[in-house]
Formats: C-alpha cells, sequence, structure tokens
C-alpha cells in the first residue's frame, strides 16, 4: 500500500481492504512509521512509536472491525505496562498499570495500540505546549498550536499518521483539538464510556475517553466497541436501543435545535466563528430540521468557579500520588507553572468548598436538562477563536496562576466545558474555513444518553458534504503524510 493511499482512507475504509485481503495489517504498521517519519518533525505530535506493536502486526486480517488497525493513545495512563508520562516532568518513567476497560474494548476489536502522542501537561492547560517536549503545532498552519489537551492525538489524525486517535476530554479536550484540526471529536454522555478499573468518574464526573476521528462512521464504529459500565461502576447509563453504526443512517427529519452564538463566558466570539456557525444552522434547516435562536440560562460565572474547585481539588488530591511514585518534589523542577499554581491552589481548598462546587454543578444540570427539554439539539461554536499562534497562551509563563490557567481556556472552554458538567454528549464537526484556510468546528449537543441522534444528525451533514479531498471535502492540510508522499 502506498503512503498516499493509506492516509487517504479512514479507518472503516482500511477495515475494508483488510477484510478482502487487499493490504495486510503489518503495510499499515509500515505506513505508520513511514507517515511518523515525514510529518512528526515539523509537528511534534507523536512522543514515540511502540515497535514492538508494530512488529507484531499479522500478515493477515483477523476478527473484529478493526483488527490490526493501528491507533496512538494519549500519553496518559491506557494500557498496562505503556509509559504514561502526563506530559510532565513529574511522572518521569511511570508506567500504566492496568488497561482502561474501554481500551480493552477497543483492542478486543481488533485496534493495536502503536504509540503515544503528546498532550498538555496533566490534560490542565489550554495548549499542547510543554517544558517537557514542547509545543505541538498544528499541520493546517505550523505557526498555530492544536490547543488540549489531546493536541498531539488531533495533529496525529490531520495530518494522515493514524485514521483515528484515542484522547480525553474533561473540559474540552477532544472537542477543542478536532476543531482546531478540521476532525471529529465526540464527547459521549456521562458514564457511556467506563472510568473503570482507575475511577467510576474520572475528575468528578467530568472526564472521558474516546477518540478522535476522521469519519463519522468510525466514530459510530469506535463507540459500538468501547461503550458499557464495568462491574462495579457506581451508576449505568441506560443502553442503546439499536447501534450507533444503524443509528448513523436513520436520516431523522424536523428535529428542533437551539442556535447559541451567545457567550456564556463574555469572551468575545470570533466573527469568522460566528459566520460558520450560522452558516451550519442553515445547513440543519436545508435538511429539514428546525432552527430557533435561544440559549440555555445559567451563572456563568458560579459555575466557572466551581470548575475552578473541581480541577484544583483534583490536583491537590492525585499529583502527591505521582509524587511518591517517582520520588520527585513538588515543586518547580518537575511541575510546570500552570499545574503547579493549581495543585497549590487546590491545597488550600477544604471538603466544604468541593461540596459546595458539587452542588452548583447539580443546579446548572438541572437548568441544562429543562432547556434541553424543549430541543432536540443545541447548536454552538465549538471554541470562540480560530488556532493560535503557538505561545499564545504560555502555561509557563512567570506568576501564572489558577485564575490565569482559567483565563487561557476561556476562549476555548467557553462552549465545552459545560457540557462535562452536565454529562450531556456533545461533538466537534469540521463545519467551516477561515479566510485563511484554518479549520472551523461547530458543536452540536444533544440530551442526556442520545449519542444515536448526535451521529445521525453528523452523518446528515457530513453526506452533503464530504465530496472532495480530505475530511468532508475540505481538503488536506500542508503538513500530510499523503502530499508529501505524492511530492
Amino acid at each position: 500500500m502506498r503512503l498516499d493511499e493509506y492516509a487517504a482512507h479512514d479507518a472503516t475504509g482500511l477495515a475494508r481492504l483488510l477484510a478482502s485481503g487487499d493490504i495486510a495489517p503489518n503495510e499499515l504498521g509500515r505506513c505508520l512509521v513511514e507517515a511518523t517519519a515525514r510529518v512528526n518533525p515539523a509537528l511534534n505530535a507523536v512522543l514515540e512509536l511502540y515497535h514492538d506493536a508494530l512488529e507484531a502486526l499479522p500478515g493477515a486480517a483477523g476478527p473484529g472491525p478493526f483488527h490490526g488497525i493501528p491507533t496512538l493513545t494519549k500519553d496518559f495512563p491506557i494500557e498496562a505496562g505503556r509509559p504514561a508520562g502526563f506530559g510532565s516532568r513529574l511522572a518521569g518513567g511511570f508506567r500504566a498499570r492496568t488497561d482502561a476497560v474501554y481500551w480493552k474494548r477497543a483492542r478486543d476489536g481488533g485496534v493495536v495500540n502503536a504509540g503515544r502522542t503528546t498532550s498538555s501537561e496533566f490534560g490542565i492547560p489550554a495548549a499542547t505546549e510543554t517544558l517537557l517536549h514542547g509545543a505541538t503545532s498544528n499541520p493546517w498552519d505550523t505557526s498555530r498550536g492544536v490547543s488540549g489537551s489531546s493536541g498531539g492525538a488531533a495533529a496525529a489524525v490531520a495530518a494522515g499518521i493514524v485514521p483515528f486517535a484515542q484522547g480525553g476530554d474533561g473540559g474540552g479536550s477532544i472537542r477543542n483539538p478536532a476543531s482546531f484540526c478540521g476532525l471529529i471529536g465526540l464527547k459521549p454522555s456521562r458514564g457511556r464510556i467506563t472510568g473503570s478499573p482507575n475511577a467510576n468518574a474520572p475528575l468528578l464526573g467530568l472526564a472521558t475517553g474516546f477518540f478522535i476521528t476522521r469519519s463519522v462512521r468510525d466514530t459510530a464504529a469506535l463507540l459500538d466497541l468501547c461503550h458499557g459500565p464495568d462491574a462495579g461502576d457506581g451508576y449505568e447509563i441506560a443502553p442503546p436501543e439499536d447501534s450507533y453504526a444503524r443509528a448513523m443512517n436513520s436520516q431523522p427529519k424536523g428535529l428542533r435545535v437551539a442556535l447559541c452564538t451567545h457567550s456564556w463566558s463574555g469572551v468575545p466570539i470570533d466573527a469568522e466563528v460566528r459566520a460558520a456557525t450560522v452558516a451550519a444552522a442553515a445547513r440543519l434547516e436545508g435538511l429539514g430540521h428546525i432552527v430557533q435562536e435561544a440559549s440555555p440560562e445559567f451563572d456563568y460565572e458560579a459555575f466557572l468557579e466551581a470548575q475552578k474547585v473541581i480541577w484544583a481539588a483534583d490536583a491537590a488530591a492525585n499529583l502527591p500520588a505521582m509524587a511518591s511514585l517517582t520520588g520527585l518534589p513538588m515543586d518547580e523542577s518537575s511541575l510546570g507553572a500552570s499545574v503547579l499554581a493549581m495543585y497549590r491552589h487546590g491545597a488550600t481548598l477544604g471538603a466544604a468548598r468541593l461540596i459546595d462546587a458539587l452542588a452548583v454543578y447539580d443546579r446548572v444540570t438541572r437548568q441544562l436538562g429543562r432547556f434541553m427539554a424543549s430541543y432536540d439539539l443545541l447548536l454552538t461554536p465549538t471554541s470562540t477563536i480560530l488556532p493560535e499562534p503557538v505561545g499564545t497562551f504560555d502555561p509557563d509563563r512567570a506568576g501564572i496562576d489558577h485564575d490565569d490557567v482559567f483565563d487561557d481556556l476561556a476562549p476555548k472552554e467557553t462552549f465545552t466545558a459545560l457540557f462535562n458538567g452536565t454529562g450531556q454528549p456533545a461533538i466537534s464537526l469540521p463545519l467551516g474555513r477561515s479566510a485563511s484556510g484554518l479549520p472551523i468546528g461547530v458543536q452540536l449537543v444533544a440530551r442526556f444518553g442520545r449519542e444515536d441522534v448526535l451521529l445521525a444528525v453528523a452523518r446528515q451533514l457530513e453526506e452533503e458534504l464530504e465530496d472532495g479531498e480530505g475530511v468532508w471535502g475540505q481538503g488536506r492540510p500542508p503538513v500530510h503524510a499523503g502530499l508529501l508522499a505524492e511530492g
């Protein structure tokens, strides 16, 4: 298989070629290695490849929908025995002790972990820029960033290194990198992807693992593989009535869609981002859906303060445990300025502050639930801004405190973090381009547990736009394995 052919396919397309015997898994491994060598020097997205996994790829396909499809995982604990550095000097030498249960399900479906990608430090700062690994660049413009925290995953998928990559989302960390890189990023409903075996509800329910993809059908197939509770989970979300792959093709009509381009945080929305969101609303109307301008009413400032407490408390609880494992000190020699500021703030918080923060989240969740009772979908920008120049939100600048960390996050999390708090599923879709050619993501949100609706509408939009090169006909970024191979 030629590299340009490999980079042009999504995982479903590669899986069909594998099933027909036209290619073999070890060919895909060779292409992944070649793609990484060609584009990663310009991007700094891939930290390392696991050559033992690549060498074990067979010469023929086997069972499982994605049998033999290699991918990359975020620099967090995903697969037992693999490095999990959290983008931090503090985690030097740490390895995952167990498989994440949802990852084991993906692996049982044939997915192969072939390496790891860059992340912001412990998933906290607004940019995938760390003292340990440097900055990850955007394939569409290498002077621009990829957001965080799953920035390396998004860059690797956009540049054709892998058809999809694993990430995690605690405030927008799948959706914003997907938006910045012209990809599809789903944050499933809380509980859809189990946090087992290490957590019932990672980050007190705010975080979930999943994948960044180039197609809706890959997103649906991966959700089919990975969803569902594990024994001992504290709660179980209702299972889907049908497979997500079939639900994706259901062609709904007349859905009620709330369009919101009002900034909840007060951060100005870039004019091109707003225009792309309004254009997406017009596309939905053209598909037969009913769009109305509306916005949920909630106390954003109270919500933000609660988020600050939860994130800081999580840092204060978990970072000392990592320090005890690695034997490293909790200071500037092992932690970046943003993460250290969050830890130090968290150490000042009492239990009552955390309980109060959770009560705010409960109240906002009820408010949003009542709002969504009148609508099937909510349409918003994903981020308020276009991909910013690398260094704009330097997470290690002198004097940064925990409030500054969230000020940096605000342009990207204005529309995303709410749904980590409330648990609704949300997806970023590549529905716009700036005048300078930068991707613009638009976010769709559904009622709790209704990933089927999100995927069906996403597929409707995809069918309208997918003719032509790249994801949804938007072309390929200048840094792309297929383009370089052709050249």
